[in-house]
């Protein structure tokens, strides 16, 4: 009776994730400085949170930086962008041990123009031991007018 009350109580210890993740976002229709180019790779460090509240289920929030500056058509315009900050709040599910989707809605908070975000995301987590974890991510943020894909790796801790 006591070993599984631990093991409950482990369980319900480790429904909480915590992450810093570091990566690129690619955004194929911007260029920088009034400089046409094919596409604009952003630095982007992010911190998500996760709670996984059933087996395969979890809610997230997630919160990443571009450190950037550039420009898009926005509805036959330039808009300049400058280093925006999104939020997103994300459903997830795991469809294999350790590898999940997420998808959800979001915010790019920037001082020319707040856009809607939607995004669909996959990683895969390597346990790495002691509830901490190492995971590749690959992000799809769809947009109005333009979208960006993003490569990040992150550092995740189980709590």
């Amino acid at each position: 009776m006591a070993s599984y009350a631990q093991e409950a109580n482990k369980e319900e210890v480790n429904k909480h994730h915590l992450a810093l993740v570091f990566g690129y976002t690619h955004i194929p229709a911007a260029f920088i400085d009034g400089h046409s180019r094919e596409s604009v790779y952003a630095p982007t460090i992010g911190f998500d949170y996760i709670y996984q509240f059933k087996e395969r289920w979890a809610i997230g929030a997630v919160i990443d930086l571009e450190f950037a500056n550039y420009t898009v058509d926005y509805n036959k315009e330039e808009l300049e962008r400058e280093r925006p900050v999104i939020t997103w709040i994300l459903v997830g599910y795991e469809l294999a041990p350790h590898w999940g989707i997420f998808f959800g809605p979001g915010v790019e908070f920037e001082k020319n123009k707040n856009l809607f975000i939607l995004r669909a995301s996959t990683e895969y987590t390597f346990e790495i031991g002691n509830g901490w974890g190492f995971f590749p991510a690959f992000n799809y943020d769809f947009k109005k007018e333009y979208s960006a894909w993003s490569l990040t790796f992150g550092i995740s801790r189980r709590l």
